[in-house]
């Protein structure tokens, strides 16, 4: 009954689309390679601009905007990953209900630009957590010329790990692979410079953080500990969007906040409880190298993601912990996604016709996909599991502003001298303004 419902859901929102194209007619997209890297904010936001939703003065310009995310999961597990991480129940989620609002201050002669998004926690929290809003981003773009780049100050990514750079609305898959999450912070506190060197070939960014502000806890600032982040990207074939190979390498040192680190992450399904998981244990910090590639030849791309961390434990006699992924995608219909030469990451995809039964009209964008993520957290005196799942997908964007996803992934878990299995079955409506 509940994928029942979750169809009808997908088409009422298709056909929706369908009779109102004058509303939400294409304008203007921030994640564009057109824009100059003093033009655009460091985390490329998706809004697209209409009259209706901006606003403008000679002090502000504001944007509004929104991502409502509707999934269904289904999990089908055998006896042993029962045992490993218990019984896993279907579930509806909403998985993100967001409000977005950006724009700049344009009295400064390099215009400063901001980006508030906030996440309600309503619809879908549990009982004993408080309904409210969460800020997801709280930041401002300082430029310091027109090709001396800029630092962003306040909450924010911390601009490493190709997949958590590229906006996660718009990736291959629903979920960023396992082993990601667990290594890299989805937002910090901090501060970041950026920049780009030879016409936008060469990207690079260098950022300080510490949540201390959010943490919820009695620990000084010191206590809490710093991350130190960079990343450099660079394009050593580019003829545009459809033809590209994109290299990138990135660094995390991560203090060790109370003397203790853990690392944990869902199997790619957000619902599920964490199949990797360290526990606690007593630590002094950790580095990590992220290595990214990707190669895009007209509708077909291909990424292959590698990140190692080295943990500096007595503890648990240093060990060492990564995560990997390859994988591609096609574009039945032909289309292909931006690819941001400010922050160096594939971007939005804009169908190159709209779903529509109206004259010049299309079928909008079909994309396939097939990823294969092996994450690795068990060494030495650690046992956080490993997992590895291999994932397909299929996805309809109708046109800019929604997207119709289904996935189908098969995983392993290796944990506590036993090897459970696990189908995934996942579906999304998904709606952007």
């Amino acid at each position: 009954m509940k994928i029942v419902l979750i169809l009808l859901a997908m088409l009422t929102f298709g056909f929706s689309e369908v009779y109102s194209q004058d509303i939400f007619e294409i304008m203007d997209f921030d994640d564009t390679t057109e824009v100059k890297s003093g033009d655009v904010s460091s985390e490329a936001p998706t809004i697209m601009k209409k009259k209706w939703n901006s606003f403008q003065t000679k002090f502000i310009t504001l944007n509004f905007g929104m991502a409502l995310f509707l999934d269904y999961n289904i999990l089908e597990q055998n006896e042993t990953n029962i045992e490993q991480v218990g019984k896993v129940e279907s579930e509806v989620e909403f998985r993100a209900q967001r409000i977005i609002l950006s724009g700049s201050f344009p009295f400064f002669k390099y215009p400063w630009k901001y980006m508030i998004s906030a996440n309600y926690n309503g619809m879908d929290a549990a009982e004993n957590k408080k309904k409210n809003f969460d800020f997801i981003d709280l930041s401002l773009d300082i430029p310091f010329g027109e090709k001396s780049g800029y630092i962003t100050v306040g909450k924010q990514k911390e601009g490493i790990g190709h997949e958590y750079v590229m906006p996660g609305s718009q990736s291959m898959f629903m979920e960023r692979g396992s082993g990601v999450p667990a290594i890299v912070k989805q937002r910090n506190i901090g501060i970041r410079y950026s920049n780009t060197v030879y016409d936008q070939r060469i990207t690079f960014t260098l950022g300080v953080f510490n949540s201390w502000l959010e943490s919820g806890n009695d620990r000084s600032f010191s206590e809490n500990g710093m991350q130190v982040t960079g990343r450099v990207t660079g394009l050593p074939h580019y003829n545009g969007d459809r033809s590209l190979i994109h290299l990138g390498i990135g660094y995390r040192f991560s203090d060790a906040p109370g003397h203790q680190l853990s690392y944990k992450a869902r199997p790619e399904a957000n619902s599920a409880p964490y199949f990797i998981n360290t526990g606690s244990f007593d630590a002094a910090g950790s580095n990590s190298i992220l290595l990214d590639i990707i190669g895009v030849k007209g509708s077909f791309s291909a990424i292959a993601e590698y990140m190692q961390v080295f943990v500096n434990s007595a503890f648990a006699e240093n060990p060492k912990f990564n995560y990997w992924q390859i994988g591609g995608s096609w574009f039945i219909t032909g289309d292909n996604r931006k690819y941001n030469t400010v922050t160096g990451n594939l971007g939005k995809l804009t169908p190159k016709k709209n779903f529509t039964f109206a004259k010049g009209g299309g079928p909008g964008a079909f994309e396939v996909a097939l990823r294969y993520t092996h994450s690795d957290f068990t060494d030495k005196k650690i046992e956080g599991g490993i997992f590895k799942r291999f994932s397909s997908a299929l996805s309809w964007f109708p046109n800019a502003h929604f997207r119709f996803e289904i996935n189908y992934g098969y995983g392993r878990l290796d944990k506590n001298n036993m090897a459970g299995s696990s189908g995934f079955w996942q579906f999304r409506s998904q709606f952007e303004l």
